[in-house]
């Protein structure tokens, strides 16, 4: 790759890094182009060299989100694990995504409760990377006899832990993050013990 294609690839992964602030904190159709060029200090003009739409900036967004999710499912699809050490490990994995990148956590739900109504193929986009984590999980969870419902588990874990992400944001100054999992670990501990 050249030095002008490098710089090319860095400038559209700093818009889509906006853009995947922005649609976390205030929503797909709320962010206009200008507060993602003012984000990172870019023009409008230059956005668009990169980007032709808004939509095709969300179509990125939601392909990010997707690849997000490619250590959870590897995880999860290693050896089979007690469910108690399943847990803890997804756990840690988020504890550590949410700090280091806390929109990548929370983009997701935000876009999926913005625009689930809408009919736009991106939902289906939307869908099918929560179905690539709830799969796995799934399949993890398989070979325990307990787990009847083993597809609701994973859709209400992962709702869960993305839940906890949104609260952690909004009690910032009231309850840590950490702790809130704590809370969250100990009711799984408590209700599912290996």
């Amino acid at each position: 790759m050249n030095k002008k294609e490098e710089k090319r690839k860095i400038t559209r992964q700093k818009i889509i890094d906006a853009a995947t602030h922005l649609f976390a904190r205030q929503g797909y159709h709320k962010t206009t182009m200008q507060e993602i060029a003012l984000h990172i200090n870019m023009t409008t003009g230059a956005i668009f060299h990169h980007f032709t739409t808004k939509k095709i900036i969300l179509e990125e967004v939601v392909k990010k989100h997707n690849s997000n999710m490619d250590a959870y499912v590897a995880f999860l699809l290693e050896k089979p694990r007690a469910y108690g050490d399943m847990i803890n490990g997804l756990v840690a994995m988020f504890v550590k995504q949410f700090h280091s990148d806390p929109d990548a956590i929370i983009g997701l739900t935000s876009l999926s409760a913005e625009l689930s109504e809408t009919g736009e193929k991106v939902v289906d986009d939307i869908r099918a990377a929560y179905d690539r984590f709830v799969d796995a999980f799934e399949a993890a969870i398989d070979h325990l006899p307990a787990t009847v419902h083993k597809r609701e588990a994973a859709i209400s874990f992962i709702s869960g832990i993305q839940g906890l992400a949104i609260q952690a944001l909004l009690r910032k100054q009231e309850i840590p993050f950490d702790d809130l999992v704590k809370g969250f670990i100990d009711t799984h501990n408590k209700i599912n013990p290996n």
